[in-house]
């Protein structure tokens, strides 16, 4: 038996040849923003896991995974001394917003800096308390350049080893000082009637080091000032921004 099939025509060309065109791309608009949010995840994914596996086993006396009580890639007397450049983007929100880093609301003003720290004492457990002093250049669409000083102390864990990667925590807090707010520390000093020249600093960390070089980590730190809830210059939230550097160690 055979089916007839009733096909419509529009100027010579049949509807279903008109319609499916425009229905590919306007679903494709959508499809292709919702692939750029995912791709950076996936990549960073990506790489994380391309080094967890392609590395290589850990040393024969260490299990695969562990967390580390001393520093894992180094023999004899670890290194004590460090320097930290990076760059990064202001986001709009609060320093809980900020964290989520492929969420924030990011802003067109930047920041540039470097920094030195110093491991001090090793308290066990794999924690080790140091001291970190830097500067930073802010400037941006919306922002005045300005300068920034920063002290802290600081808490670092030796990581979570994954055969030849290591994957540290630390946590930075003390004091920052610059020559001029930024737009969003502005309107802040507006809202809480406060001063933004001088604030608590912390700088929340994760790092990224293999075995094969040892002295190189790869560094997210997110760059958060704030005035500890009212206590320092009246403020509450001053600034955060989300920033990626390479830190040596020595």
């Amino acid at each position: 038996m055979v089916r007839a099939t009733r096909i419509q025509y529009f100027d010579d060309k049949p509807i279903s040849y008109l319609v499916f065109p425009c229905a590919i791309a306007n679903h494709g608009n959508g499809l292709i923003r919702s692939l750029s949010m995912r791709g950076l995840r996936v990549a960073l994914a990506a790489v994380i896991l391309s080094i967890s596996v392609s590395s290589g086993l850990a040393d024969d006396n260490s299990p695969f995974i562990y967390f580390a009580t001393q520093d894992p890639f180094t023999e004899g007397l670890p290194t004590k001394n460090d320097v930290f450049v990076f760059g990064g983007v202001f986001a709009s929100g609060a320093f809980g917003d900020t964290i989520n880093v492929f969420g924030a609301d990011y802003t067109d003003n930047y920041i540039i800096g470097a920094a030195y720290g110093r491991d001090l004492v090793d308290i066990g457990a794999g924690f080790v308390l140091g001291g970190v002093t830097g500067a930073a250049i802010r400037f941006g669409e919306d922002d005045d350049t300005s300068g920034e000083l920063w002290v802290g102390g600081r808490l670092r864990h030796q990581g979570l080893v994954i055969g030849d990667l290591a994957i540290a925590p630390a946590l930075t807090a003390g004091f920052s000082a610059v020559t001029g707010p930024t737009e969003i520390e502005r309107d802040r000093e507006i809202r809480y009637d406060g001063d933004a020249s001088f604030l608590g600093f912390v700088g929340a960390e994760l790092s990224f080091r293999v075995r094969q070089a040892p002295n190189v980590e790869l560094v997210y730190q997110l760059h958060h000032r704030s005035g500890a809830n009212g206590i320092i210059g009246d403020m509450k939230e001053g600034s955060n921004a989300n920033t990626l550097g390479i830190r040596y160690r020595f």
